[in-house]
């Protein structure tokens, strides 16, 4: 009973509570709770914040490098120097057209906009996702600075707390000129500089209404609405930012409108303008563009790893040239080339005696000099790509001509493949059914006729590479080839074909690095479906024009149509293939002689044994060497 009685009297006190006055309490118990949560995150990510060094933000970190596969230093992948702008640098548009677009209380807020972040996250917890971020300009040159990409809570909470720093250091114009000094605005462009030159070969502070809105709306997606990739999707963008500005009370009706109608003018682009210090360097500019989405905003200051290996880059490029001074001087065939001519060594020095005292050059043809006019010359493009299980795609060495100064990427120009790509057409007479036309005839044309139109260009539509095939009333120009597509389409149907019909790409870039250290790419092998049957590749890949001979590897070597040139590719399974090109730029400079074909099928059949030897040899040698280690 004592001790009922005293239970009783601590409880009085609650009972002369109201009902309101319970759930006040209650409430005030609750906010104190939220009141500490709150305080102790602040805390911590106050603390998480302070680790950060602010003096990056003003440092330049935007250069990035190519290396090889054994992480030695290729070249810079900036092409120059960052080109960097000043406060004073920028016109008034410019500074106006970022601000409407991108964050129109920039010059009001101390680096974070609460309310658009309790909006954010609410709407990122009502949707169990992470929909909108709610990102200031200093947000963004903090992620840019500091590399945090994860679309987290977490990231997103020290990036205010890191924005806040920023702008309690560092002043609202230099913000926001690191800002526009560190962003992609697509085509390899690094900084607002870089993109005025590239797009409108002008100093930023040339840029009227038009470029400034125009750069303004493409940085959300740069590779997708520069105005080089695609002009419709510059001119909405453009549009969008000019809508903003009119909204915001930056520019007048009539300035609004005189510009929306305005076209977009592009500067004349001179790719050999831009310094390239290799063709692997063009390469690995064209894959990153195509990585944007895997990069996210890590575009400056990387670290490229490519499968190339180093010493036989440097034998294709050595090689590549001598095979074209062979065609240009017919005196001078090597005698590491002896083998290839003939299996018998008398007959192969009997070959290259005739090559050498009764082969001419045609007369007419251009050669190589000192001045290095690269102008009107023949051409030798070679691939050299690897074909063992798990590492199939990648690309091991690699030219595109003679000179990478010229800025011309020889294999993703266009070609006629006639005969070339008859393997592929064989392919649709092994589809299955037993239907008396699937069966290879004597040659494509034949081949072609027996399955009808409707069945081949079905099966080139599927390849999905965008071809511009013959019309039905032109049925005979698709059996025969005789249509455009690049070159380095060609080497990949043939690469798939000998590869079981699997679908592989081309891979010259194998990690990339941040400026930190962090990963943020790395090459999978591909785990790719059938895009051929593979019934059909099997079927195909030991008959002509594909040259099989025991203990040999599998050649293809034909003569392009149209003064094309000649192709190439030996190839071994599980092994290595290489595929050369031998030609001209310009079918006119191809000399009027009967000769001239011979010539370049012989070149580039010796050379692509070569490279395909020494790539072996190298593949070989290195896979020796990790046993070891």
């Amino acid at each position: 009973m004592y001790y009922s009685r005293g239970e009783n009297r601590r409880k009085r006190w609650y009972r002369l509570l109201s009902i309101g006055q319970k759930k006040l309490l209650a409430a005030a118990a609750v906010l104190f709770f939220v009141f500490i949560v709150v305080l102790t995150v602040f805390v911590t990510y106050d603390c998480r914040a302070n680790q950060y060094n602010l003096e990056h933000v003003v440092r330049s970190g935007n250069d990035s490098l190519l290396y090889d596969c054994d992480n030695t230093p290729l070249a810079s992948l900036s092409g120059e120097s960052l080109k960097v702008v000043q406060w004073q640098d920028l016109p008034q548009n410019l500074v106006n057209a970022f601000v409407a677009r991108e964050d129109e209380s920039f010059f009001e807020h101390g680096g974070v906009v609460y309310s658009s972040v309790i909006r954010s996250l609410f709407r990122n917890v009502m949707s169990l996702s992470y929909e909108q971020g709610a990102s200031t300009i200093t947000m963004q040159l903090t992620r840019n600075v500091f590399e945090l990409s994860e679309k987290t809570l977490d990231r997103k909470l020290l990036e205010a707390l890191l924005a806040q720093r920023i702008e309690s250091k560092y002043d609202k114009k230099t913000i926001f000129t690191q800002y526009l000094n560190r962003i992609y605005f697509g085509s390899n462009c690094y900084g607002v500089a870089a993109a005025a030159e590239r797009y409108f070969g002008k100093h930023v502070s040339q840029l009227n209404l038009v470029e400034c809105a125009t750069l303004a709306g493409l940085v959300r997606a740069p590779s997708l609405c520069n105005p080089v990739a695609d002009m419709d999707n510059a001119m909405g963008v453009k549009r969008e930012t000019l809508g903003r500005m009119l909204a915001l009370g930056m520019i007048s009706q009539e300035q609004h409108d005189n510009a929306v109608a305005e076209p977009i003018v592009l500067a004349p682009y001179d790719s050999s303008a831009r310094p390239m210090h290799s063709y692997a360097t063009m390469w690995a500019h064209r894959e990153l563009d195509d990585l944007r989405g895997e990069l996210g905003e890590h575009v400056g200051g990387i670290s490229v790893v490519s499968n190339l290996h180093l010493e036989l880059q440097k034998q294709v490029e050595i090689s590549s040239e001598q095979a074209l001074t062979v065609i240009e001087r017919t005196d001078k065939f090597p005698d590491r080339w002896l083998p290839y001519l003939h299996e018998n060594k008398e007959e192969a020095e009997r070959q290259r005696k005739f090559f050498e005292e009764k082969v001419v050059l045609p007369a007419g043809m251009k050669v190589r000099g000192m001045d290095n006019d690269m102008e009107h010359l023949l051409q030798c493009s070679v691939l050299v790509v690897d074909a063992r299980r798990n590492n199939k795609g990648r690309v091991l060495a690699m030219v595109s001509g003679r000179s990478a100064v010229d800025g011309r990427d020889r294999w993703n120009e266009m070609c006629t493949p006639g005969n070339a790509i008859s393997p592929f057409l064989y392919l649709c007479a092994c589809l299955p059914g037993g239907d008396a036309a699937h069966i290879v005839a004597r040659n494509a044309e034949a081949t072609g006729r027996n399955l009808g139109y409707d069945v081949v260009h079905s099966a080139y539509e599927k390849l999905g590479l965008g071809l511009k095939l013959p019309p039905k009333e032109k049925a005979m120009e698709l059996y025969k080839g005789e249509f455009p597509m690049k070159r380095i389409d060609l080497a990949r149907i043939l690469f798939d074909i000998q590869n079981e019909g699997r679908n592989y790409s081309f891979c010259l870039i194998d990690r990339v690095w941040s400026r930190a250290g962090n990963m943020l790419y790395s090459y999978q092998p591909e785990v790719s479906g059938e895009y051929i049957r593979r019934e059909g590749a099997g079927a195909v890949v030991k008959i002509p024009p594909f040259i099989a001979k025991e203990k040999e590897p599998i050649v293809l070597n034909e003569t392009l149509p149209d003064k094309g040139g000649n192709f190439c590719m030996v190839f071994n399974n599980r092994g290595v293939a290489v595929f050369v090109w031998v030609g001209f730029d310009d079918p006119a400079d191809m000399p009027e002689s009967s000769k001239m074909n011979g010539l370049m099928k012989k070149v580039a059949y010796c050379l692509a044994r070569e490279l395909h030897d020494a790539a072996r040899t190298s593949l070989k040698e290195r896979s020796d060497k990790q046993k070891k280690s």
